[in-house]
């Protein structure tokens, strides 16, 4: 990300509201696969079972090749190399990802729209589940919010940019309603943000999918204890 002026133009910001809008649905869509249950399909569910995780691994590459294709087309600048500094940041935001997770999830409601979405996960694909959490969300996650969105939105200036990509990080984890667990949405916001930070400060993103996978990792290692809200 270059430290200029962004020139900013009515319809190109438009455009790029609407494709970044496209990647993420497309992310989305491979895992909704697997969300349909027995009483959804009837007969046909042993079908389904068999054919879903297929159908989602297929989809799930078409969809990553397209969001990296486009991230590496739209970056303002090649990424710097890992240094020590690097993985001094990286360190840095995994202890505060702890801190966040520590402090926010026994104030969390005991289950919410994203756990149950990955409970029905679970239930067809327990496998394609755990690689989706460890390593594909992630990759791809970062490339949307941090590398796309940080590339295109308030480029000049990055406080508003990380700020907002927390948010909508947030967001898209527990959107918001009058039913929304906030405590939950605060620590996907928290989460969002400390991803942002660790993007600008190292301009790698391979830094923030660092720290993406080690709090999901770590998030499966403690749902295996307790409830497994703070996964994704």
């Amino acid at each position: 990300m270059k430290n200029i002026k962004n020139n900013y133009h009515p319809i190109r910001v438009i455009l790029h509201i609407i494709v970044f809008l496209g990647l993420f649905l497309l992310e989305q869509l491979p895992l909704s696969i697997l969300t349909l249950t027995k009483k959804d399909l009837g007969s046909s569910y042993p079908i389904y079972q068999k054919y879903a995780p297929f159908a989602t691994i297929l989809l799930l590459i078409i969809s990553a090749t397209i969001i990296i294709l486009v991230f590496k087309h739209i970056r303002k600048a090649p990424a710097q190399k890992f240094t020590k500094q690097t993985w001094f940041v990286i360190g840095i935001a995994t202890v505060l990802t702890l801190l966040i997770n520590v402090a926010t999830v026994p104030f969390m409601r005991s289950s919410n729209d994203n756990v149950e979405a990955l409970k029905l996960v679970a239930n067809n694909s327990i496998a394609i589940l755990i690689i989706f959490t460890i390593f594909v969300a992630p990759i791809l996650e970062e490339i949307i919010f941090r590398g796309i969105f940080m590339n295109w939105f308030f480029v000049d200036k990055p406080f508003l940019a990380i700020l907002i990509s927390g948010v909508l990080f947030g967001y898209v984890h527990a959107p918001f309603s009058a039913d929304t667990d906030w405590i939950y949405a605060l620590s996907k916001i928290l989460l969002g943000i400390v991803l942002a930070g660790v993007y600008y400060r190292t301009k790698n993103i391979k830094a923030d999918i660092t720290v993406h996978f080690l709090n999901n990792f770590l998030a499966i290692l403690g749902g295996a204890i307790t409830t497994g809200v703070i996964l994704l």
